[in-house]
């Protein structure tokens, strides 16, 4: 029978063909498609409704890969998936009750080469055999303890997927499973139904922020209004708020796959697909997200025996401030506040923000916390060469200073700028001398294809030999200048800096020719960036 397109579904896919040729906000998450979906379909044609709403994961059932399939089974079904521009990235949801079933469960992700196993660990209920499908069951803490020992052999997830509360003891909701699995192996966690979370009266947005670390897939879906929920609908119809769900995905930085569950004409659902994918991309544009901060390098803060050899040595310790002093305070004694250390970062706090290009001032009981102002080493260096990493959030704007006296220069100095590209600098000074590893407000460098964007760890160094300067990012020089010639005091007059130069007496001298000096690290009171990896050598 030929299917009828209402004006709201031709809306929809226009909506899609919009999405195809554009690209979709940088969330940290993937789209994809539950297996169960397309229960009714063949592989070739669950393949390519995927291709035409153009999304790439699929989590497997057991109906287009049999569990048991041999090895070249499965690599004539992964090379299908691949031919339509699909990868398999989980299987399930399987329900198991015996170990050795879930060993074999196990055994079989491993094959086919994914990391994420769905399940539904259950247990018969004494006395219940005639309760009817599913009530009958519930969560099994015992056969949990044996999925402990599975996912520390294999190193593979195990995420269990919620039921709602039609089956009240099959794990209903995530806080069900989490109080049986919340001191097992971290990677024991949940595939968060976000249809049968709304269903037990639960938010799921708040679910996803409260278990956000230990939910590895997510099976996304919507219930039509004003009917019971169950009754499935396209996404975009349905009375559950989804923007917010996918905000707190980003927010949490869940980096896993949101998969649509649609359960409602299997036979007969590739408009309601396109229609409901599309509108996921939709949300996904509108998402504001939150670069996941990387923690400290392995082995920060510490010397290679070739670096000792070398005659490198640390600028910071990662523990405390020994060494570094408080511009503010005159350069006598370390910042009292402002500055915060852990994890083996170390870190500014900012007293404003900003939003849309513009500065605004923070909430009191952040300033009181912030406001710590630069920071310099009690030491000066003369010729010297320079290594530290740094770690961007958005909109970020610090530096790091070299050759700085407190009593020349009204307080300036060369400045190795670091900078987000989203900060309002980035647009200013000339032919990009505001950006990361510029000498700032003088030399671009044009590293931008060189620099890695917020919540990465780049690494900057600075080389300083005589009059010859030079400036590294992730490896590559990025610039290079000599002090003193007629090229830099060309550079220095178009600068801020043009007339600033002035001695300890107030009289006017040449800028950025300062023969020796402290090493500075800049709050610039907007931003928050994090340094590591702080390490100096006197050549």
């Amino acid at each position: 029978m030929a299917r009828k397109f209402s004006k709201g579904m031709l809306l929809a896919a226009g909506v899609f063909a919009l999405h195809v040729m554009t690209a979709g906000a940088a969330v940290p998450f993937r789209l994809g498609v539950a297996g169960y979906t397309f229960r009714e379909r063949t592989l070739d044609d669950a393949l390519a409704i995927m291709q035409k709403a153009d999304v790439h994961y699929l989590c497997v059932k057991n109906f287009h890969l049999p569990f048991e399939a041999t090895d070249g089974e499965i690599a004539a079904f992964k090379a299908k998936c691949a031919a339509y521009g699909v990868t398999p990235y989980a299987i399930g949801p399987i329900y198991d009750s015996r170990p050795e079933d879930v060993r074999a469960r196990f055994e079989f992700a491993r094959r086919l080469g994914v990391k994420t196993v769905v399940g539904v660990p259950f247990e018969m209920i004494p006395g219940a055999e005639n309760a009817g499908k599913g009530r009958n069951r519930r969560g099994s803490r015992s056969l949990l303890l044996e999925i402990d020992k599975l996912v520390k052999e294999f190193d593979i997830r195990y995420a269990i997927h919620n039921h709602g509360p039609q089956i009240g003891e099959l794990f209903p909701d995530v806080e069900y499973g989490w109080n049986l699995v919340k001191d097992l192996d971290s990677r024991i966690g949940f595939c968060i139904d976000v249809g049968w979370e709304f269903g037990c009266d639960k938010d799921p947005a708040e679910t996803i922020r409260k278990y956000g670390e230990r939910i590895y897939d997510a099976h996304i879906k919507n219930f039509e209004v004003d009917k019971p929920n169950g009754a499935a609908v396209p996404l975009p119809r349905g009375k559950i708020d989804l923007p917010r769900v996918f905000q707190a995905f980003a927010d949490v930085g869940y980096d896993g796959v949101c998969s649509l569950e649609y359960e409602k004409d299997f036979g007969d659902n590739e408009l309601a697909v396109v229609e409901s994918i599309a509108y996921e991309r939709g949300i996904c544009d509108t998402v504001k997200t939150q670069a996941k901060m990387k923690p400290a390098p392995e082995g920060a803060n510490t010397l290679t025996d070739a670096e000792k050899a070398e005659g490198w040595s640390l600028l910071w310790d990662g523990r405390t401030l020994d060494g570094w002093l408080a511009v503010k305070g005159g350069c006598k004694a370390p910042p009292e506040k402002g500055w915060v250390i852990k994890d083996g970062t170390l870190t500014m706090r900012p007293v404003n923000g900003i939003a849309n290009g513009k500065w605004f001032p923070l909430p009191p009981e952040d300033q009181k916390l912030g406001g710590g102002g630069d920071i310099v080493t009690a030491r000066k260096f003369r010729d010297f060469a320079l290594k530290f990493d740094f770690r961007l959030t958005e909109n970020a704007n610090s530096g790091v200073k070299y050759f700085y006296d407190e009593t020349l220069n009204n307080g300036t100095s060369e400045e190795y700028q670091i900078l987000e590209n989203g900060h309002p600098d980035s647009k200013r000074g000339r032919d990009g001398n505001r950006k990361s590893a510029s000498l700032y407000d003088i030399i671009p460098a044009n590293a931008d294809p060189v620099l890695k964007g917020a919540g990465e760890w780049n690494s900057g160094m600075v080389v300083a030999k005589g009059p010859h300067v030079e400036h590294w990012l992730n490896g590559v020089k990025v610039l290079e200048y000599d002090r003193g010639t007629p090229e830099f005091k060309a550079a220095v007059k178009a600068s801020k800096y043009a007339k600033w130069g002035m001695g300890a007496d107030g009289r006017p001298q040449d800028w950025g020719e300062v023969p020796e000096g402290r090493i500075l690290l800049q709050d610039h009171s907007d931003s928050t960036v994090s340094f590591c990896n702080l390490k100096v050598k006197e050549l």
